[in-house]
């Protein structure tokens, strides 16, 4: 494993976290756990971090689940509407939204796990995730680009991402159950640590 499980929960935990307090879905926010993810693994693992976006397929307890839309001549896309966000580093990639799945999938009974592979283990293709754990990606750089362009020019989002790894803590040191933040008129929040537990890892 490139960071122990324990510390991606905690990245986990931290996104979710901030991300709940700002009403966002965390079920629905890959653009969020991809970036601040990353920033993250950069900032206290000083590893070469890259947010990536495009079409994203996993089979997770034999269901197999697809980000990405149909297009007319039968392929599929992640250019499009529905799309996925991971972070690759160092030749791994991981999904810091994965434990989330079990909130955009409820009908699917999927659990709360970790997800973080070697990019090597990658499946050949979408057709082949044939056990529990294989995933397929397809990065699609321009459409990701623009994406983040128009994602970035929230004036929040730099803000969040400092606040994500200034709470942040690699185990055994304790993390914080809360942090205070500053809102728009002046105010201050406490924001509690909050999130699914893992069981486990895909």
């Amino acid at each position: 494993m490139l960071i122990k499980q324990s510390d991606y929960h905690r990245i986990y935990r931290v996104i979710n976290s901030l991300l709940v307090n700002e009403n966002a879905d965390p079920a629905t926010a890959a653009m969020y756990f991809s970036t601040f993810g990353a920033f993250i693994l950069k900032q206290h693992y000083k590893l070469d971090a890259t947010p990536k976006g495009g079409l994203a397929a996993y089979n997770l307890d034999g269901t197999v689940i697809l980000f990405a839309d149909h297009r007319e001549d039968g392929f599929v896309t992640g250019a499009g509407e529905n799309f996925h966000c991971w972070v690759e580093a160092d030749g791994w990639a991981i999904d810091f939204m994965a434990p989330a799945f079990s909130e955009s999938a409820k009908d699917l009974s999927v659990s709360s796990k970790m997800f973080q592979r070697p990019m090597s283990e990658m499946a050949t293709s979408i057709n082949d995730l044939e056990r529990s754990g294989d995933f397929f990606y397809r990065s699609e750089p321009e459409a990701t680009a623009r994406r983040f362009a128009e994602w970035r020019k929230h004036a929040m989002i730099g803000d969040l991402a400092t606040v994500a790894a200034k709470w942040f803590r690699k185990s055994p040191r304790q993390i914080p159950a809360s942090i205070s933040v500053q809102e728009k008129l002046g105010t201050t929040r406490d924001i509690p640590l909050i999130g699914n537990s893992l069981a486990g890892a895909w």
